[in-house]
């Protein structure tokens, strides 16, 4: 077995720091205090890429400092990890990945887009998933190929807010696919099956068997015609109790040009009508990616598959330190509340970037939709996320953020609420290495519930330094 050829490390590190002021340090309607944050952040990002290895690291604490407040002092760690090696050529992969950083546990909680203030809001969450892949070609490959997939995952979340000492969670997501070879070019197929055990200590699990049918009508269209069977334990209710029953679903791809792609599919589970949409179009200054898909889930299923550091842009180029130069989610608004209940997750996912000499712009909108069947805790997050930025000199450049987030909850609308941020800020380039800048902002929330509604300003000063 010859060993697998790899390619040479690439990395970046460094160091950032930030020394923020706030006129609300608790986020409190009343009564509110000043006060000022050190924050310090040492960063290193790296990747190694082969025929068969591909690696990334990137790796970033966040150590906190309240004057004043020696008691909220943290360090929250953000981690994106991932190791994809091809063991033996053609017929033996591993896949495994590691995610960290802080996530959202209880919206009830006054929080900003970020998890200063020693709130018990967020929780510092990490989580593994190692994915082993078999394939055995059938006929070399040209009939068929087998793959056989026996993935272990675990969850972890650790905060002062959290109950019953956090979240540790256990997960498993095993599946066996046949997929047709070249000789089926206008009718390819495939058989699936999949499990995926949501908690290991009580076997609460989701399974599912189905075999999809598809027919090329021409190099731009595509028709698929999906039937099987859906089998819970534990899971997710529907309105008439039940976890089983049969499913289909069709769809169609259109792939107008090499750089766009839509898909559309609709289709009927157990729990009802179920609606599928992905798409994505790139130009050379403007891309986009969107996806709206059905599924139960849990929070450890959901954190598991949270993308905390991106590697690359929507244009598909390698952000080499995406501590500096990228959207890294140190905190994550999009997780569900830290209840142990499964749950019908409805996601909607808009992501775009446009660029043109000077100016670059970002939209990020998120529509989530949590039905619960047991704690009747079923909410709805709108949240949105623009930024823009324009480079006024050689070294100088300024730039915009607005957030905006509204919380729906059917069982209780006193903690229904709607929060916007703005913050404005400028970077100055001092050397190769070094930049510093400074933001001001305004926070605002409007809630019904008594001690829901709050605002702050803050100014933040930032140093960076790049290895």
């Amino acid at each position: 077995m010859a060993s697998p050829a790899v390619g040479d490390w690439r990395g970046a590190g460094g160091l950032s720091g930030s020394v923020i002021f706030t006129d609300n340090l608790f986020l409190s309607s009343e009564d509110t205090e000043a006060g000022g944050v050190i924050r310090m952040r040492p960063f290193i990002s790296s990747s190694r890429s082969g025929n068969r290895v591909r690696t990334r690291f990137d790796y970033g604490p966040s150590v906190l400092f309240y004057p004043g407040h020696s008691e909220l002092n943290d360090v929250q760690h953000t981690l994106q990890a991932s190791l994809n090696m091809e063991v033996i050529e053609r017929y033996f992969f591993l896949d495994m990945r590691a995610t960290a950083n802080q996530a959202l546990i209880d919206p009830r909680v006054n929080s900003r887009f970020d998890a200063i203030g020693g709130n018990d809001a967020f929780a510092q969450q990490a989580s593994v998933a190692i994915t082993p892949r078999v394939e055995l070609p059938v006929l070399d490959g040209r009939f068929a190929t087998v793959r056989i997939s026996p993935g272990v995952g675990s969850t972890w979340t650790a905060s002062t807010g959290d109950t019953n000492d956090g979240l540790r969670t256990g997960t498993q997501d095993s599946s066996v696919q046949v997929v047709s070879g070249p000789m089926f070019t206008t009718v390819p197929w495939s058989v699936n099956w999949r499990r995926r055990v949501f908690d290991t200590d009580d076997g609460e699990g989701f399974g599912s068997f189905d075999t999809r049918i598809g027919y090329i009508l021409s190099p731009k269209y595509r028709l698929d015609l999906i039937l099987g069977y859906d089998d819970g334990r534990g899971t997710f209710r529907a309105a008439d109790g039940g976890t089983s029953g049969g499913r289909w679903e069709t769809r169609f791809l259109w792939t107008p040009v090499p750089r766009a792609q839509f898909e559309l599919g609709v289709g009927e589970r157990f729990f009802g009508d179920v609606y599928r949409f992905n798409g994505r179009y790139q130009h050379k200054r403007w891309a986009f990616r969107s996806s709206y898909e059905v599924s139960i889930e849990n929070v450890a299923t959901v954190l598991q598959r949270e993308q905390v550091v991106p590697v690359e842009d929507l244009f598909g180029n390698e952000i080499a330190s995406p501590f500096l130069d990228g959207d890294v989610a140190f905190v994550t608004v999009t997780t569900p509340a830290l209840v142990e209940e499964t749950f019908l997750n409805h996601r909607f996912e808009f992501l775009s970037q446009y660029q043109k000499g000077r100016n670059s712009a970002s939209l990020r909108w998120f529509l989530t939709d949590r039905d619960y069947s047991e704690s009747d805790r079923d909410t709805l997050d709108n949240q949105l996320q623009f930024t823009y930025s324009r480079r006024l000199s050689g070294r100088l450049s300024g730039n915009a953020v607005v957030n905006l987030w509204h919380h729906r909850e059917d069982a209780d609308s006193r903690f229904d609420y709607t929060q916007d941020a703005l913050d404005l800020g400028l970077s100055y380039q001092l050397g190769r290495r070094t930049r510093v800048g400074a933001r001001i902002g305004r926070l605002n929330r409007d809630g019904d519930a008594p001690g829901l509604s709050f605002s702050e300003n803050r100014f933040t000063m930032d140093f960076n330094f790049r290895l």
